[in-house]
Protein backbone atom coordinates (compact mmCIF):
# COMPACT_ATOMS: atom_id res chain seq x y z
CA UNK A 1 0.00 0.00 0.00
CA UNK A 2 1.41 3.37 -1.04
CA UNK A 3 1.83 5.93 1.74
CA UNK A 4 1.18 9.56 0.77
CA UNK A 5 3.40 12.13 2.48
CA UNK A 6 4.74 15.61 1.89
CA UNK A 7 8.28 15.98 0.58
CA UNK A 8 9.91 16.78 3.92
CA UNK A 9 8.42 13.76 5.63
CA UNK A 10 9.19 11.51 2.68
CA UNK A 11 12.93 12.21 2.62
CA UNK A 12 13.16 11.58 6.38
CA UNK A 13 12.42 7.94 5.55
CA UNK A 14 15.77 7.59 3.75
CA UNK A 15 17.95 5.52 6.11
CA UNK A 16 21.41 6.84 6.94
CA UNK A 17 24.11 5.01 5.05
CA UNK A 18 21.83 4.07 2.13
CA UNK A 19 22.71 3.79 -1.51
CA UNK A 20 20.20 6.14 -3.15
CA UNK A 21 19.38 6.22 -6.85
CA UNK A 22 17.90 9.55 -8.03
CA UNK A 23 16.32 9.78 -11.47
CA UNK A 24 18.10 12.16 -13.86
CA UNK A 25 17.22 13.85 -17.13
CA UNK A 26 13.97 15.81 -17.50
CA UNK A 27 12.27 13.52 -14.97
CA UNK A 28 14.46 14.58 -12.05
CA UNK A 29 12.21 14.67 -8.94
CA UNK A 30 13.12 18.26 -8.18
CA UNK A 31 10.85 18.83 -5.17
CA UNK A 32 12.20 15.76 -3.40
CA UNK A 33 15.73 16.86 -4.25
CA UNK A 34 14.96 20.27 -2.76
CA UNK A 35 13.53 18.60 0.35
CA UNK A 36 16.71 16.56 0.78
CA UNK A 37 18.84 19.69 0.43
CA UNK A 38 16.73 21.49 3.06
CA UNK A 39 17.03 18.68 5.63
CA UNK A 40 20.32 18.90 7.51
CA UNK A 41 20.17 15.24 8.52
CA UNK A 42 19.19 13.77 5.16
CA UNK A 43 21.95 11.93 3.33
CA UNK A 44 24.13 11.12 6.32
CA UNK A 45 26.56 8.45 5.13
CA UNK A 46 24.56 7.95 1.92
CA UNK A 47 25.94 7.26 -1.53
CA UNK A 48 23.87 9.00 -4.18
CA UNK A 49 23.83 7.59 -7.72
CA UNK A 50 22.28 9.44 -10.64
CA UNK A 51 22.56 9.62 -14.42
CA UNK A 52 22.83 13.40 -14.51
CA UNK A 53 22.68 15.03 -17.95
CA UNK A 54 24.94 18.08 -18.38
CA UNK A 55 22.83 21.14 -19.09
CA UNK A 56 19.72 19.62 -17.51
CA UNK A 57 20.57 18.31 -14.03
CA UNK A 58 22.40 20.74 -11.78
CA UNK A 59 22.53 19.07 -8.36
CA UNK A 60 25.72 17.77 -6.79
CA UNK A 61 24.25 15.02 -4.61
CA UNK A 62 27.55 14.41 -2.84
CA UNK A 63 27.11 17.85 -1.21
CA UNK A 64 23.69 17.11 0.31
CA UNK A 65 25.39 16.12 3.59
CA UNK A 66 28.88 16.38 5.00
CA UNK A 67 29.13 12.59 5.05
CA UNK A 68 27.52 11.97 1.67
CA UNK A 69 29.25 10.63 -1.42
CA UNK A 70 28.24 10.51 -5.05
CA UNK A 71 28.62 8.17 -8.01
CA UNK A 72 28.08 9.57 -11.48
CA UNK A 73 28.73 8.88 -15.12
CA UNK A 74 29.09 12.45 -16.44
CA UNK A 75 31.09 15.41 -15.33
CA UNK A 76 29.04 18.59 -14.96
CA UNK A 77 29.98 22.13 -13.90
CA UNK A 78 28.20 21.52 -10.60
CA UNK A 79 30.20 18.38 -9.74
CA UNK A 80 33.63 19.64 -10.81
CA UNK A 81 34.85 20.42 -7.27
CA UNK A 82 33.53 17.15 -5.86
CA UNK A 83 35.23 15.16 -8.60
CA UNK A 84 38.49 16.92 -7.77
CA UNK A 85 38.14 16.27 -4.03
CA UNK A 86 37.07 12.64 -4.45
CA UNK A 87 33.62 13.05 -2.90
CA UNK A 88 32.15 12.30 -6.30
CA UNK A 89 33.32 9.18 -8.12
CA UNK A 90 33.00 9.04 -11.88
CA UNK A 91 32.63 5.59 -13.41
CA UNK A 92 33.31 5.60 -17.18
CA UNK A 93 30.58 3.58 -18.85
CA UNK A 94 29.05 3.41 -22.25
CA UNK A 95 25.30 3.71 -21.76
CA UNK A 96 24.49 0.04 -22.30
CA UNK A 97 27.16 -0.88 -19.75
CA UNK A 98 25.84 1.80 -17.38
CA UNK A 99 22.45 0.10 -17.39
CA UNK A 100 24.00 -3.29 -16.63
CA UNK A 101 25.94 -1.74 -13.75
CA UNK A 102 22.76 -0.31 -12.23
CA UNK A 103 20.82 -3.50 -12.83
CA UNK A 104 23.36 -6.20 -11.98
CA UNK A 105 26.05 -4.69 -9.76
CA UNK A 106 24.76 -1.78 -7.68
CA UNK A 107 22.94 -2.63 -4.45
CA UNK A 108 20.15 -0.02 -4.32
CA UNK A 109 18.46 0.76 -1.01
CA UNK A 110 16.30 3.71 -2.11
CA UNK A 111 15.06 4.79 -5.55
CA UNK A 112 13.70 8.32 -5.93
CA UNK A 113 11.79 8.84 -9.17
CA UNK A 114 9.13 10.98 -10.84
CA UNK A 115 5.98 9.65 -12.49
CA UNK A 116 2.84 11.06 -14.04
CA UNK A 117 -0.67 10.93 -12.55
CA UNK A 118 -2.18 7.48 -11.96
CA UNK A 119 -3.83 5.76 -14.91
CA UNK A 120 -7.27 4.18 -14.78
CA UNK A 121 -5.79 0.84 -13.69
CA UNK A 122 -3.91 2.48 -10.81
CA UNK A 123 -0.45 2.22 -12.35
CA UNK A 124 1.77 5.24 -12.98
CA UNK A 125 3.25 6.31 -16.33
CA UNK A 126 6.94 7.12 -16.53
CA UNK A 127 6.04 10.41 -18.18
CA UNK A 128 8.76 11.65 -20.51
CA UNK A 129 10.65 8.40 -20.81
CA UNK A 130 11.95 5.20 -19.30
CA UNK A 131 15.75 5.52 -19.56
CA UNK A 132 17.53 3.84 -16.60
CA UNK A 133 14.70 3.57 -14.04
CA UNK A 134 13.74 -0.09 -14.72
CA UNK A 135 17.28 -1.14 -13.82
CA UNK A 136 16.69 -0.22 -10.18
CA UNK A 137 12.94 -0.27 -9.56
CA UNK A 138 12.62 -4.02 -9.17
CA UNK A 139 15.38 -4.29 -6.60
CA UNK A 140 15.21 -1.06 -4.57
CA UNK A 141 14.15 -1.72 -0.98
CA UNK A 142 12.29 1.62 -0.82
CA UNK A 143 10.77 3.54 -3.76
CA UNK A 144 9.79 7.18 -3.25
CA UNK A 145 7.96 8.82 -6.15
CA UNK A 146 6.95 12.33 -7.02
CA UNK A 147 3.54 12.02 -8.65
CA UNK A 148 3.52 15.09 -10.86
CA UNK A 149 0.10 16.37 -11.94
CA UNK A 150 1.83 18.54 -14.58
CA UNK A 151 3.86 15.73 -16.14
CA UNK A 152 3.04 15.42 -19.87
CA UNK A 153 2.06 11.83 -20.53
CA UNK A 154 2.26 10.30 -23.95
CA UNK A 155 3.80 7.44 -25.81
CA UNK A 156 3.77 3.79 -24.98
CA UNK A 157 5.89 2.37 -22.16
CA UNK A 158 5.46 -0.19 -19.44
CA UNK A 159 4.07 1.74 -16.43
CA UNK A 160 5.18 1.58 -12.80
CA UNK A 161 2.78 -0.63 -10.83
CA UNK A 162 1.27 1.05 -7.77
CA UNK A 163 2.64 -1.82 -5.69
CA UNK A 164 6.22 -0.69 -6.47
CA UNK A 165 5.74 2.77 -4.99
CA UNK A 166 6.14 2.73 -1.22
CA UNK A 167 5.91 6.48 -0.62
CA UNK A 168 4.28 9.02 -2.94
CA UNK A 169 4.44 12.81 -2.88
CA UNK A 170 1.98 14.78 -4.98
CA UNK A 171 3.57 17.69 -6.85
CA UNK A 172 2.73 20.06 -9.70
CA UNK A 173 5.70 21.51 -11.56
CA UNK A 174 7.06 21.60 -15.12
CA UNK A 175 9.67 19.11 -16.24
CA UNK A 176 13.26 20.25 -16.63
CA UNK A 177 14.09 21.53 -20.09
CA UNK A 178 17.22 21.13 -22.19
CA UNK A 179 18.05 24.53 -23.64
CA UNK A 180 20.36 24.79 -26.65
CA UNK A 181 22.12 27.78 -28.15
CA UNK A 182 21.48 29.63 -31.37
CA UNK A 183 22.50 28.01 -34.64
CA UNK A 184 25.57 29.87 -35.90
CA UNK A 185 26.64 30.00 -39.54
CA UNK A 186 29.38 27.40 -38.92
CA UNK A 187 26.99 25.06 -37.12
CA UNK A 188 24.48 25.40 -39.96
CA UNK A 189 27.18 24.55 -42.49
CA UNK A 190 28.12 21.44 -40.49
CA UNK A 191 24.45 20.46 -40.39
CA UNK A 192 24.15 20.91 -44.16
CA UNK A 193 26.99 18.46 -44.74
CA UNK A 194 25.43 15.98 -42.32
CA UNK A 195 22.03 16.08 -44.01
CA UNK A 196 23.72 15.34 -47.34
CA UNK A 197 24.74 11.97 -45.87
CA UNK A 198 21.17 11.04 -44.89
CA UNK A 199 18.91 9.34 -47.41
CA UNK A 200 15.23 8.54 -47.69
CA UNK A 201 14.37 5.55 -45.50
CA UNK A 202 17.29 5.95 -43.09
CA UNK A 203 16.73 5.39 -39.37
CA UNK A 204 18.54 8.02 -37.33
CA UNK A 205 19.87 8.61 -33.84
CA UNK A 206 20.97 12.01 -32.58
CA UNK A 207 22.89 13.30 -29.61
CA UNK A 208 22.50 16.41 -27.46
CA UNK A 209 23.09 20.00 -28.53
CA UNK A 210 22.44 22.73 -31.05
CA UNK A 211 23.92 20.84 -33.99
CA UNK A 212 21.49 17.90 -33.87
CA UNK A 213 18.57 20.33 -33.84
CA UNK A 214 19.99 22.06 -36.92
CA UNK A 215 20.36 18.67 -38.60
CA UNK A 216 16.75 17.72 -37.85
CA UNK A 217 15.48 20.99 -39.27
CA UNK A 218 17.37 20.21 -42.47
CA UNK A 219 15.65 16.87 -43.00
CA UNK A 220 12.38 18.29 -44.28
CA UNK A 221 13.34 17.21 -47.82
CA UNK A 222 13.81 13.56 -46.76
CA UNK A 223 11.11 10.89 -46.67
CA UNK A 224 10.24 7.75 -44.72
CA UNK A 225 12.82 8.42 -42.02
CA UNK A 226 12.82 6.37 -38.85
CA UNK A 227 14.13 7.10 -35.39
CA UNK A 228 15.77 4.82 -32.84
CA UNK A 229 17.54 7.04 -30.37
CA UNK A 230 18.44 7.59 -26.76
CA UNK A 231 16.40 10.76 -26.89
CA UNK A 232 13.57 12.31 -28.85
CA UNK A 233 14.32 15.97 -29.44
CA UNK A 234 13.05 19.30 -30.68
CA UNK A 235 12.89 19.20 -34.46
CA UNK A 236 11.33 15.73 -34.52
CA UNK A 237 7.70 16.87 -34.04
CA UNK A 238 7.81 18.85 -37.29
CA UNK A 239 9.25 15.86 -39.17
CA UNK A 240 6.74 13.41 -37.69
CA UNK A 241 3.72 15.65 -38.15
CA UNK A 242 4.89 16.49 -41.69
CA UNK A 243 5.16 12.82 -42.61
CA UNK A 244 8.93 12.95 -43.23
CA UNK A 245 9.62 10.73 -40.23
CA UNK A 246 7.21 7.80 -40.10
CA UNK A 247 9.34 4.70 -39.51
CA UNK A 248 7.71 3.00 -42.47
CA UNK A 249 10.97 1.42 -43.67
CA UNK A 250 12.36 0.35 -40.30
CA UNK A 251 13.25 -3.33 -40.33
CA UNK A 252 12.28 -3.67 -36.67
CA UNK A 253 9.81 -1.56 -34.67
CA UNK A 254 8.26 -0.56 -37.99
CA UNK A 255 6.17 2.60 -37.82
CA UNK A 256 7.38 3.43 -34.31
CA UNK A 257 9.32 6.48 -33.13
CA UNK A 258 11.50 4.90 -30.46
CA UNK A 259 13.57 6.59 -27.77
CA UNK A 260 14.61 6.34 -24.17
CA UNK A 261 13.37 9.78 -23.16
CA UNK A 262 12.04 13.02 -24.64
CA UNK A 263 14.38 15.85 -23.75
CA UNK A 264 14.17 19.44 -24.92
CA UNK A 265 11.64 22.27 -24.66
CA UNK A 266 8.25 22.42 -23.00
CA UNK A 267 6.78 22.57 -26.49
CA UNK A 268 8.31 19.18 -27.23
CA UNK A 269 6.94 17.76 -23.97
CA UNK A 270 3.46 19.09 -24.68
CA UNK A 271 3.58 17.60 -28.19
CA UNK A 272 4.16 14.10 -26.78
CA UNK A 273 0.88 14.08 -24.86
CA UNK A 274 -1.40 11.29 -26.01
CA UNK A 275 0.81 10.16 -28.88
CA UNK A 276 0.82 6.42 -29.50
CA UNK A 277 3.38 6.43 -32.31
CA UNK A 278 6.07 7.15 -29.70
CA UNK A 279 7.49 4.25 -27.72
CA UNK A 280 9.84 4.66 -24.77
CA UNK A 281 12.23 1.83 -23.96
CA UNK A 282 14.97 1.43 -21.34
CA UNK A 283 18.66 1.88 -22.13
CA UNK A 284 19.06 -1.89 -22.29
CA UNK A 285 16.99 -1.74 -25.51
CA UNK A 286 17.76 1.65 -27.03
CA UNK A 287 21.54 1.26 -26.73
CA UNK A 288 21.92 -2.42 -27.57
CA UNK A 289 24.36 -2.39 -30.48
CA UNK A 290 23.42 -5.92 -31.55
CA UNK A 291 19.75 -4.94 -31.75
CA UNK A 292 20.59 -1.69 -33.54
CA UNK A 293 22.51 -3.75 -36.06
CA UNK A 294 19.22 -5.35 -37.11
CA UNK A 295 17.98 -1.97 -38.37
CA UNK A 296 18.96 -1.45 -42.01
CA UNK A 297 20.42 1.96 -42.95
CA UNK A 298 20.89 3.05 -39.36
CA UNK A 299 22.67 6.41 -39.05
CA UNK A 300 24.12 7.62 -35.77
CA UNK A 301 24.83 11.36 -35.45
CA UNK A 302 26.95 12.48 -32.53
CA UNK A 303 29.52 15.10 -31.68
CA UNK A 304 32.75 15.47 -29.76
CA UNK A 305 35.30 17.91 -28.44
CA UNK A 306 38.29 16.91 -30.53
CA UNK A 307 39.53 14.21 -32.89
CA UNK A 308 43.13 13.34 -33.61
CA UNK A 309 44.88 12.42 -36.84
CA UNK A 310 44.47 8.71 -36.13
CA UNK A 311 40.70 9.18 -35.86
CA UNK A 312 40.48 8.87 -32.08
CA UNK A 313 37.62 10.88 -30.57
CA UNK A 314 37.56 12.72 -27.25
CA UNK A 315 34.00 13.68 -26.33
CA UNK A 316 34.31 14.22 -22.60
CA UNK A 317 37.43 16.01 -21.35
CA UNK A 318 38.91 19.47 -21.88
CA UNK A 319 42.61 19.75 -20.99
CA UNK A 320 42.14 16.61 -18.93
CA UNK A 321 39.18 17.98 -16.98
CA UNK A 322 36.03 15.84 -17.08
CA UNK A 323 33.24 18.00 -18.52
CA UNK A 324 30.88 15.31 -19.80
CA UNK A 325 30.87 11.52 -20.02
CA UNK A 326 31.21 8.57 -22.33
CA UNK A 327 27.45 8.46 -22.86
CA UNK A 328 25.83 6.39 -25.57
CA UNK A 329 27.58 7.56 -28.74
CA UNK A 330 29.88 4.54 -29.03
CA UNK A 331 26.95 2.14 -28.51
CA UNK A 332 25.28 3.74 -31.52
CA UNK A 333 28.48 3.88 -33.60
CA UNK A 334 28.96 0.16 -33.12
CA UNK A 335 25.31 -0.51 -33.87
CA UNK A 336 25.65 1.49 -37.09
CA UNK A 337 28.72 -0.56 -38.02
CA UNK A 338 26.61 -3.75 -37.72
CA UNK A 339 23.72 -2.29 -39.72
CA UNK A 340 23.36 -3.14 -43.40
CA UNK A 341 23.82 0.23 -45.09
CA UNK A 342 24.56 1.85 -41.72
CA UNK A 343 26.74 4.90 -41.15
CA UNK A 344 28.01 6.75 -38.13
CA UNK A 345 28.72 10.47 -38.20
CA UNK A 346 30.82 12.54 -35.82
CA UNK A 347 29.92 16.19 -36.43
CA UNK A 348 31.58 19.25 -34.94
CA UNK A 349 32.79 22.68 -35.91
CA UNK A 350 36.43 22.64 -37.02
CA UNK A 351 37.45 25.15 -34.35
CA UNK A 352 36.45 26.33 -30.89
CA UNK A 353 36.97 29.45 -28.78
CA UNK A 354 36.18 31.81 -31.63
CA UNK A 355 38.55 30.06 -34.02
CA UNK A 356 41.54 30.04 -31.66
CA UNK A 357 41.52 26.28 -31.02
CA UNK A 358 41.46 23.48 -33.56
CA UNK A 359 39.17 20.55 -32.81
CA UNK A 360 41.30 18.42 -35.13
CA UNK A 361 44.54 17.81 -33.25
CA UNK A 362 47.72 15.85 -33.95
CA UNK A 363 47.11 13.51 -31.00
CA UNK A 364 44.79 13.34 -28.02
CA UNK A 365 46.52 15.06 -25.10
CA UNK A 366 47.99 12.59 -22.56
CA UNK A 367 45.79 14.09 -19.86
CA UNK A 368 42.60 13.61 -21.87
CA UNK A 369 40.71 10.45 -22.77
CA UNK A 370 39.69 8.59 -25.90
CA UNK A 371 35.91 8.14 -26.03
CA UNK A 372 35.64 6.63 -29.50
CA UNK A 373 38.37 4.33 -30.79
CA UNK A 374 39.82 4.84 -34.24
CA UNK A 375 38.06 1.59 -35.16
CA UNK A 376 34.69 3.14 -34.18
CA UNK A 377 34.92 6.28 -36.29
CA UNK A 378 33.30 6.45 -39.70
CA UNK A 379 32.37 9.86 -41.17
CA UNK A 380 33.78 13.03 -39.60
CA UNK A 381 32.03 16.26 -40.57
CA UNK A 382 32.94 19.90 -40.05
CA UNK A 383 31.76 23.05 -41.78
CA UNK A 384 34.60 22.45 -44.26
CA UNK A 385 33.37 19.09 -45.52
CA UNK A 386 33.28 15.35 -44.87
CA UNK A 387 36.13 12.93 -44.14
CA UNK A 388 35.13 9.30 -44.62
CA UNK A 389 37.57 7.31 -42.49
CA UNK A 390 35.72 3.99 -42.61
CA UNK A 391 38.15 2.06 -44.82
CA UNK A 392 41.10 4.46 -44.90
CA UNK A 393 44.57 3.18 -43.95
CA UNK A 394 46.21 4.88 -40.98
CA UNK A 395 48.57 6.96 -43.11
CA UNK A 396 45.75 8.29 -45.31
CA UNK A 397 43.58 9.47 -42.44
CA UNK A 398 45.58 12.61 -41.57
CA UNK A 399 45.19 14.08 -45.07
CA UNK A 400 41.42 13.48 -45.01
CA UNK A 401 41.04 15.09 -41.59
CA UNK A 402 43.38 18.00 -42.33
CA UNK A 403 41.29 18.79 -45.40
CA UNK A 404 38.26 19.53 -43.18
CA UNK A 405 40.22 21.30 -40.41
CA UNK A 406 40.21 25.05 -39.98
CA UNK A 407 42.36 26.59 -42.76
CA UNK A 408 44.60 28.39 -40.25
CA UNK A 409 45.60 25.07 -38.66
CA UNK A 410 46.22 22.89 -41.70
CA UNK A 411 49.92 23.64 -42.16
CA UNK A 412 50.75 23.02 -38.50
CA UNK A 413 48.77 19.76 -38.59
CA UNK A 414 50.72 18.61 -41.67
CA UNK A 415 54.00 19.46 -39.93
CA UNK A 416 52.91 17.59 -36.81
CA UNK A 417 51.98 14.48 -38.82
CA UNK A 418 55.34 14.49 -40.61
CA UNK A 419 57.08 14.49 -37.23
CA UNK A 420 54.77 11.81 -35.82
CA UNK A 421 55.01 9.59 -38.88
CA UNK A 422 58.83 9.67 -39.14
CA UNK A 423 60.07 6.10 -38.96
CA UNK A 424 56.56 4.82 -38.23
CA UNK A 425 54.20 5.62 -41.12
CA UNK A 426 54.46 6.97 -44.66
CA UNK A 427 54.38 10.75 -44.33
Amino acid sequence: MTEWLNGSDAVRRIPAGSTVYVQGGPGEPTELVAAMAADADCGDGCTFVSVCVPGVNRTDYSQLHGNARGIGFFGTPQTADSLLSGRMSLIPKQYHGLYRYLEQVLDVDVAIIQVGPARADGSYPHGLGVDSQPAVLDKAKLVIAEVNRAMPVGGSAAPVPASRIDIAVEVDHPALELRVGAVTEDVQNVANHVTSLIHDGDCIQIGIGTLPIAVLRGLVTKNDLGVHSGMLADGMPELIDGGNMNGRRKTIDTGIMLGGVSMGSQALYDWTVGRQDIVYKPISYTHDSALIGQIDNFVSINSGLEIDLFGQLNAETLKGKQVSGTGGSVDFMRGAARSRGGRSIVAMTATAAGGRISRIVPAIDPGSVVTGLRTDIDHVVTENGVANLRNLPVHHRPAALIEIAGPDFRDSLRDAWRDMAKGRWPA
